[in-house]
């Protein structure tokens, strides 16, 4: 294990950066996991970017677009183009010491950052989460400041904004650090125990965003079969149908759902095909073996580390439902 990981202030900060949100599925078997990036978010600034220097322009063409974006990317000095162009923007300069934050392993130096990214921009809503993320605040505390968080980040975008974005958010990177501190609220409220109000705000990320770029379907199955609601978990499931063919937490997810709602056939048939997704999910689910008390940053579909990840987003209902896993256990290997 590296000194990284041993080092909770440096694993407090790697939580913070795995909130940026997922591309999409993880590659497929066989495949090499995607290794760590030395800057996370450097598409995430890229893009950014890119919209600063075509922002104000008119285009009559999407040829005329293109040829904008060759013209950028030819030079490779669009970071720096960027800067330039929004360097009297204290909104800017603020969410570009934010991403600095967010990036580095140094806890003393993230803070600094968040520091001077607030006093630039008071409403720069990732210095503000990582500011109440990284603190040392009671657990009740953290939940209230980070509700004042999301709640501020909403203000300033305006209803106008979610009126006219819901459905495609994400896309708009505009909308990323609200979205991750909304995670952030809702994975501190199903910590908490709250996991009503938790799974109501996943629900309210997958509407505005379908597409769910940061992977809230997966926790959001896992509250719904905690609280004994199959038919909730199989509405979330049924928004992504090829899902339960691939992912761990579908398939296994599936499982319980069919279990739950007293279909013990079909639950046989599902857990049949989850273990052709995932065999190593059931090992945690039985208590063989332990679940590391982080999940892992990356993972790779039907091997150990997503099943580290199945155990973090389903383990509540596992242990919440003690007879399922005694049928589980029933039926053998």
């Amino acid at each position: 294990m590296s000194r990284i990981r041993n080092d909770p202030h440096r694993a407090k900060l790697r939580r913070e950066r795995i909130r940026r949100g997922k591309a999409g599925p993880p590659p497929p078997s066989g495949m090499k996991p995607i290794p760590p990036l030395t800057h996370p978010f450097a598409s995430e600034r890229s893009m950014r970017e890119i919209q600063a220097l075509m922002e104000g322009r008119k285009f009559n063409s999407a040829d005329e677009i293109n040829a904008r974006l060759a013209e950028l990317t030819e030079g490779g000095r669009i970071s720096e183009m960027a800067n330039t162009w929004k360097q009297d923007d204290p909104k800017w300069r603020a969410q570009e010491l934010a991403y600095d934050a967010l990036e580095t392993d140094d806890i003393k130096e993230a803070l600094w950052l968040v520091s001077e990214a607030l006093k630039l921009d008071p409403d720069c809503t990732d210095a503000n989460r990582l500011m109440v993320a990284l603190l040392p605040v009671e657990p009740g505390n953290r939940v209230r400041l980070m509700r004042e968080v999301v709640e501020k980040a909403e203000r300033n975008l305006g209803k106008s904004f979610f009126e006219e974005n819901t459905g495609h958010f994400w896309g708009t990177i505009a909308t990323r650090p609200y979205m991750r501190a909304k995670q952030h609220l809702g994975e501190l409220l199903a910590g908490a125990g709250e996991r009503e109000e938790a799974a109501g705000i996943f629900e309210r990320m997958l509407e505005l965003n379908p597409n769910d770029n940061q992977g809230m379907r997966y926790p959001l199955v896992g509250l719904y079969l905690f609280a004994n609601q199959p038919a909730a978990a199989a509405s979330v499931m049924a928004r992504y149908p090829d899902e339960e063919r691939i992912m761990g937490s579908f398939a296994w997810g599936r499982v319980m759902e069919r279990w739950l709602s007293g279909e013990l056939v079909e639950a046989e048939a599902a857990l049949e095909r989850a273990r052709k997704v995932n065999p190593f999910v059931e090992k945690y689910i039985l208590g063989t073996r332990k679940a590391p008390d982080q999940a892992p940053e990356y993972y790779r579909r039907g091997d150990e580390t997503e099943a580290q990840v199945c155990a973090k987003e389903l383990g509540g209902a596992w242990q919440r439902h003690p007879a399922f896993r005694e049928w589980l256990r029933s039926r053998g290997t």
